[in-house]
This record gives structure tokens, sequence and C-alpha cells, in this order.
């Protein structure tokens, strides 16, 4: 089954592939370092053929595409089938623009670049799409011949050899300023992907008429609700709790619901780091993303 795409997500993707672009197109090659992953991969091999490097990564990915056709579901498939047509697309595109160098020192641009390709891959992941690089990678090799070895391990793993490669074509300072940008990507991304979105916090409430509450949470909230008969320690009365997982907003609306009704409840309110989920304020299960 292909992942649906929105107007919206097209747009947001499309915007996606240009930060990336910009990172890789105006901000690393004009300073003199590289990048990693399957583009950097693309860059060594473009080293020795003199093909355009976007041209090579269309030819990995496509054939990472296959093996994850055949080893993997069709569902990761189709998360990677869209970037795998428009970011390589963009990246040649871009690369015909020239501009100067931004930034002298670099130390600074390397940051830049960490962060802006950072920006632009969480987007993506944020939206449930892959770039079918080195995670992709690493996903098959889990699933396949590496299934006792964490994902994580197998990353950098992946990430290690391909660096390796890179020097058969480029200087060690050009692959260790890829290996710092690499390392604040990482970072900027996962702070994308997990920091970017509403707060999130689960709301327990503990009272004896929970029917207004739990139908202000589904009809007015929109969001779902588990139900819960509890005893109380002390009263050995049995009360009704009800748990729900709501943005900083929606838990302000329940909080002044719960206090204009002077509903006698006893509630909890617990902020939570990351939540999967199918809601759409929350991550999809299948963003394996490894910090």
């Amino acid at each position: 089954m292909l992942k649906k795409i929105t107007v919206k997500n097209i747009l947001l993707l499309a915007l996606s592939c240009i930060i990336c672009s910009i990172a890789v197109n105006w901000v690393a090659l004009p300073n003199g370092f590289v990048v990693t992953g399957i583009t950097g991969l693309a860059m060594t091999v473009s080293e020795f053929t003199g093909i355009h490097y976007a041209l090579i990564n269309y030819v990995m990915v496509g054939v990472v595409l296959i093996v994850t056709w055949v080893k993997m579901d069709k569902e990761e498939v189709s998360s990677i089938l869209f970037l795998s047509v428009l970011y390589p697309a963009v990246l040649w595109v871009m690369s015909y623009f020239s501009v100067p160098v931004i930034f002298e020192d670099k130390l600074i641009a390397v940051a830049f670049f960490g962060v802006l390709l950072g920006i632009g891959t969480g987007i993506a992941f944020r939206l449930g799409f892959s770039f079918g690089g080195t995670d992709t990678i690493g996903k098959i090799l889990k699933h396949t011949a590496l299934k006792q070895i964490p994902l994580k391990t197998i990353l950098l793993l992946v990430d290690g050899t391909i660096l390796l490669i890179m020097l058969t074509a480029f200087s060690l300072d050009a692959v260790a300023y890829a290996f710092v940008g690499q390392l604040i990507y990482v970072n900027s991304m996962n702070f994308v992907l997990f920091n970017m979105g509403p707060k999130l916090y689960e709301i327990q409430l503990i009272c004896n008429a929970p029917h207004s509450i739990e139908q202000f949470i589904i009809e007015d909230i929109r969001k779902s609700v588990t139900i819960h008969q509890v005893v109380g320690g002390y009263t050995k009365e049995t009360k009704t709790q009800i748990d729900c997982v709501c943005t900083s907003k929606e838990y302000v609306k329940l909080r002044e619901f719960v206090k204009k009704e002077e509903i006698d409840c006893f509630m909890k309110v617990f902020p939570l780091m990351h939540v999967f989920g199918q809601d759409k304020d929350f991550l999809k299960i299948k963003q394996e993303i490894i910090e």
C-alpha cells in the first residue's frame, strides 16, 4: 500500500529537499568538504567516473529501493519512493547554481551544514518519509543478515564503512569535516523530529462522575481515552480513572473545562518525551530514528 501524499506533504517534502540541497551544494562543497551517507558514497564514485554525483545517487537509491521491495514490507518502500525521485533531482538542479563561499571559517560552515541537513531530513522523517539512505540500509541489514545486532550499531558500521571508502577519493581533512557535520546533523535532526512538534502530556483524572470529562475529551478535544476502575488505598472507594494524551493547548482546555464545571477530581499531568501512534500529533512507530 502506497503512502498517501497530500498537497501539504508534497510542499513540505519539497522544502525538505531544498534545505538538504542547500546544505550540500551551497555550504559543504564550496567550503571544500563532502558529506557522508549515500550522497557521500555517490560523490566518491563521481570522483573516479566523472559522472555527476546526483545521477549516481539516483542509481544507488534505486538499488536500495529494489532491495527494500524484495526484503522488507511494501510500506517501507512507499516511504522511500517519493523522495528517491525528488531529492536527487533537486540536488542535480541546485548544483548548477553557483554561490560564493558563505562562511570563511570551515568549522562554522560545518556547523551550519549539519543544522541545515538535520532540519531538512527531520521535516521528511516527521512526515514518515525517508530518503532511502543509510537508515534504510541499516534496517535492511537488521531485517536480514544482522538480526542480533542493535540497529544503532549497524548504522554506525554502515556510516563508518562509507567514511573509509570516501578516504580513497578525498583528503582526510575533507572526510573529517564530513564526520563532524554528521554528528551535528544527527542531533539537529533528532531535535526537529522529537522537540519541534507540539508538547505532549499524559493526563490522568480520577473522579466519581467521569462521563462529562470523557465526552469533552472525545468530542471537543478529539482525543481517545482509556478508562480504568481504581480503588483508593485509604478510603477503599472505587473510582474511575481516565487517561489521555494531549497537547499543551488541549490540556489547558481540559483543565479549564474541569474548573468551569466544578468537577471534583484528582488530576495528574506528566510531560512526555515521545509518543507513537496514529494521531496527527504523534510520531509513527515506523520512524525508527536512532539518537
